[in-house]
């Protein structure tokens, strides 16, 4: 039996609100680029959050992706344990696979209590990486019980890669590229989604969260506005905050790889979840990543006799993968299991 921990309890649960900064992306839509461009500077530089509102992506798109996310995480355990997630990181990952997570940004291992479902870009089965079956490089799998879940998934995904690509020429200009810098790095983008469930649990055991602490490895994240709050965010002076987060609005944070492609500009935040205390905690992320093959030298605008170059250029492959092998071994030993002799 768990033992609780009401002090660690009271202490996350009465971190302080406060509200992200707020980019309208309504003027991208008439090509008004460089007030946006100084404002995502700007966040992009301290607190590494922010909301965006007159996004684009369709009220539907999203409400239709939570209601799938319901109905897979209904569904019988044996039907979801079926799809157990596959070195290629698609699939389901069962309610506390992960039962303590060592973390760069919390002190001591931590206890994950989440389930998940992933999806992405699907890559044809005579795709050169798929025949060299190299990871990575696989196919979504589906359930059964769910028939409606594949067209909304490819939506989500649609709609929100759209808007992924929609604010690259922002990202340009924000770091002093030239225009179009980025549009190669993402023709073949690596766009995926994790459904998560976090079931309520209102007392906790010490150093229990929804899902540790964290900082995404991707290029940025994208986090529709859920029902239950659930997210903290660590401020710059190394707080936690539990963000007020408008309705209408996709949550945005910038990941490990953009942190190490601006030579460390672009702050990628740590965040976490703290589990729901009365109702069941739906939430889809969609992570903005790069060609997989994509390498990542430092940016031209990014270094300097103050700021000199701090990380060797690695493809996204390269550090998604070493990163996952050594946060979630699983993983690796799968991958590993599954070649030929």
């Amino acid at each position: 039996m768990t033992v609780t921990d009401p002090d660690y309890t009271r202490q996350v649960r009465e971190t302080p609100h406060r509200a992200l900064p707020l980019l309208d992306l309504g003027p991208l839509a008439r090509g008004e680029i460089d007030g946006l461009a100084q404002q995502l500077r700007d966040v992009a530089e301290g607190i590494g959050f922010m909301c965006v509102v007159n996004h684009g992506v369709p009220e539907n798109t999203i409400t239709r992706m939570f209601d799938q996310a319901h109905a897979f995480f209904d569904l019988p355990l044996d039907d979801k344990i079926a799809l157990e997630i596959d070195p290629h990181e698609r699939g389901y990952q069962p309610l506390r696979m992960t039962v303590v997570r060592e973390s760069d940004y919390y002190e001591r291992p931590q206890n994950d209590f989440y389930e998940s479902y992933n999806f992405g870009v699907d890559y044809a089965d005579d795709h050169p990486q798929v025949l060299a079956r190299k990871r990575m490089y696989g196919r979504n799998r589906w359930p059964a019980g769910a028939p409606e879940l594949p067209g909304a998934a490819h939506d989500y995904l649609e709609q929100m890669g759209k808007l992924a690509k929609s604010l690259l020429p922002v990202w340009s200009r924000a770091l002093e590229l030239p225009d179009g810098f980025f549009e190669p790095y993402f023709d073949r983008a690596h766009f995926y989604t994790r459904l998560i469930h976090y079931p309520p649990k209102p007392d906790l055991a010490t150093d229990e969260t929804g899902h540790g602490a964290h900082a995404d490895t991707c290029f940025n994240t994208f986090l529709p506005a859920t029902e239950q709050a659930g997210l903290q965010v660590m401020d710059t002076d190394g707080t936690w905050i539990w963000p007020e987060i408008p309705a209408d609005s996709i949550v945005v944070n910038f990941g490990q790889y953009l942190n190490r492609w601006s030579n460390g500009v672009v702050r990628a935040t740590p965040h976490r979840v703290i589990p729901p205390v009365e109702k069941d905690r739906f939430s889809l992320p969609f992570f903005v990543c790069p060609n997989l093959d994509a390498v990542g030298e430092c940016l031209p605008s990014c270094s300097s006799a103050d700021n000199p170059e701090k990380f060797e250029p690695e493809s996204f492959w390269q550090f998604h993968t070493g990163y996952m092998s050594r946060v979630y071994p699983h993983f690796e030993e799968r991958w590993e299991a599954e070649q030929p002799n």
